[in-house]
């Protein structure tokens, strides 16, 4: 399956654990910093003014690990499917070690759209749903 989105990176020793792969909880910050490019492809920006920003928290997060991810490696974070529900947005992430031509990971992530004044939820505006489906997003 083509990927919605790529972005490519290379292991830092800061991101390693005592056992010298990549810290599990790296892998869900370069899934956010993925996101936050691919938004930022689509001229999507999260600033604004109080109530006029796009907020979205995280809701849920998994990831099933496969093959770790050592210092100097290069590897891709691929965002391959995208859900949108009335008021949240589901991300799968697969990375790929570059290096080694293996898989790292599988990540899901679910956001909402929130609504800072009301404290709540709130539908996906329809600019940015129309933009996500545009690239690949499907509604379920």
């Amino acid at each position: 399956m083509k990927p919605i989105f790529t972005l490519k990176y290379r292991v830092y020793w800061s991101e390693t654990d005592a056992a010298i792969m990549m810290h599990f909880s790296n892998f869900f910050r370069v899934c956010e910093r993925t996101e936050e490019e691919f938004f930022a492809s689509l001229n999507i920006s999260q600033k604004g003014e109080i109530g006029k920003r796009l907020l979205m928290p995280r809701v849920h997060a998994e990831c099933d690990y496969k093959n770790p991810l050592r210092p100097g490696d290069l590897y891709s974070v691929n965002i391959t499917e995208i859900l949108l529900g009335k008021s949240s947005i589901r991300y799968t992430y697969e990375i790929y070690n570059e290096s080694s031509n293996q898989l790292s990971a599988i990540c899901k992530i679910v956001s909402v759209i929130y609504d800072e004044i009301n404290n709540k939820s709130m539908e996906i505006p329809q600019e940015i749903r129309k933009k996500l489906i545009e690239v690949g997003a499907k509604e379920q």
